[in-house]
């Protein structure tokens, strides 16, 4: 039996904003707490071992940043059988991009109901790494929690 929802934050915290959903995931676990239905979880750059997550939960909240030809700080939100036609999802040469997992998902005949809350990064491939987002993107953290927080309440869950 599936388990009800999951809010998966992606991203690669060594390439400055592109972690920006492992920043968010980190900022709802140190501010709220969440119902039994509803778990929050560090995806980081797992690649299609994401496919686990698509075949146990019913509902998945991907946190993502994305590529897009609008400024940064944009955030968009959509279901993923509904990608915008602008964008695209980050991934390095080296990593799995969740638009891969999605292939795949799709190939296996699965057909989840995946929300995503992405936003474009201002910083994607600093000339040195670093674990911390720009300030920029870390002033988007709060606003872009509300909208995941919103989602979450939207599929049942809860939170505190």
């Amino acid at each position: 039996m599936k388990k009800d929802i999951a809010v998966i934050g992606l991203g690669n915290l060594l390439l400055q904003d592109e972690g920006f959903g492992i920043h968010l995931i980190r900022f709802l676990k140190k501010h709220y707490e969440f119902g039994d239905n509803v778990d929050i979880i560090d995806g980081g750059t797992i690649g299609f071992q994401l496919i686990e997550y698509f075949l146990s939960y019913k509902n998945l909240i991907f946190i993502d940043a994305i590529k897009s030809s609008d400024k940064p700080g944009t955030v968009y939100k959509f279901n993923v059988k509904e990608l915008p036609p602008n964008i695209t999802f980050v991934s390095s040469i080296h990593e799995i991009g969740l638009g891969d997992v999605l292939s795949r998902i799709e190939f296996m005949g699965e057909n989840p109901n995946a929300e995503v809350v992405g936003v474009v990064p201002l910083h994607m491939c600093p000339n040195q790494l670093t674990e911390n987002l720009s300030d920029f993107m870390n002033e988007r953290i709060e606003p872009v929690s509300r909208v995941v927080l919103q989602e979450i309440k939207k599929l049942g869950g809860s939170y505190a």
